[in-house]
């Protein structure tokens, strides 16, 4: 027997009229949808976390681990790649920016 019949009943016992019961219970559905909508949107972001962790971790590993290396533990040779890193990314802008000023 599924519950909302099983409320129903126990409601019509208690001498609840059926109108009152049947609002209860949409009030009720409203409530678990609400909810099981909380937990998709919290299971979605989850989700999207676990793949971002697996794409850095797993897939940019070697990467990582060959610029580790490179590196050799020497603070101004960290300097450098950084700084090498941060000329890439404000290049990359720079191009960006022309090329959304550019009409196709």
């Amino acid at each position: 027997m599924y519950r909302s019949t099983e409320i129903i009943q126990l409601f019509y016992k208690l001498n609840i009229p059926k109108e009152i019961t049947k609002h209860i219970l949409e009030i009720e559905r409203e409530l678990m949808f609400q909810s099981s909508l909380y937990d998709w949107i919290y299971l979605s972001k989850e989700c999207k976390q676990a793949k971002f962790k697996r794409f850095f971790y797993e897939d940019n590993h070697i990467l990582f681990m060959n610029d580790i290396q490179a590196i050799g533990g020497i603070s101004q040779k960290l300097k450098d790649y950084r700084n090498t890193y941060n000329n890439i990314l404000k290049s990359c802008k720079v191009y960006s920016n022309h090329l959304e000023e550019l009409r196709y």
